[in-house]
């Protein structure tokens, strides 16, 4: 039984949210307003006290349900009794109504207007980055070459200095091998004379 009561407060609750929904988006129509007005609703103290109580459609969480948000705007003027006073007027009604259907056919015009701006100027931004990008690479890629050129000359430098040592060592060492070779033949050449003059 207490589960039952508690399925059917939901479905109330449920069906009170979509009552009111459905409410609150009518007001959004000036000719609607301007019904309620010439029978009495809005001198009633307890449908003024309605009004206020219907403004947590304007919280995000409830506002984004609605198809017609005009509706809070007009909920917003009905709070205060010159506006509830006025919408009597079936001029006034007239004027409203004929200002609310130019805001919807310039509308569009004006939304499509601030998109292409918007998307103008995204394309701005992607070319500038775009553009900081290749210049930023550009000067990398100089830096690099710079960079590399410069191992490669000292290399260079290095290798020929590392070759002309090696040859000079090597015609160091082949002279010190030529005059070791002499020099026996030399002392032999001395010997044999000494040894000639002695038999002699």
């Amino acid at each position: 039984m207490n589960s039952y009561a508690a399925i059917e407060s939901e479905e109330q609750q449920r069906r009170r949210w979509q009552i009111e929904l459905e409410f609150v988006q009518c007001l959004s129509n000036p000719n609607y307003l301007n019904f309620l007005a010439q029978r009495g609703f809005f001198k009633d103290q307890s449908f003024i006290n309605y009004l206020k109580y219907l403004q947590y459609w304007k919280e995000p969480d409830y506002a984004k349900y609605l198809m017609y948000p005009m509706c809070l705007y007009f909920l917003d003027l009905l709070q205060y009794e010159h506006f509830r006073r006025e919408i009597v007027n079936s001029q006034c009604c007239k004027f409203i109504d004929d200002q609310a259907i130019l805001q919807w056919q310039h509308y569009t015009r004006k939304r499509i207007k601030l998109l292409e701006n918007v998307n103008a100027a995204q394309q701005q931004q992607q070319q500038l980055q775009q553009q900081q990008q290749q210049s930023n690479g550009g000067e990398a890629a100089t830096g690099g070459e710079a960079t590399a050129a410069t191992p490669n000359g000292n290399g260079n430098a290095a290798i020929a200095s590392e070759g002309q040592a090696a040859t000079t060592a090597s015609q160091t060492a082949q002279n010190q091998a030529g005059n070791t070779q002499q020099q026996p033949q030399v002392n032999g050449l001395g010997t044999g004379s000494n040894m000639k003059l002695e038999l002699n």
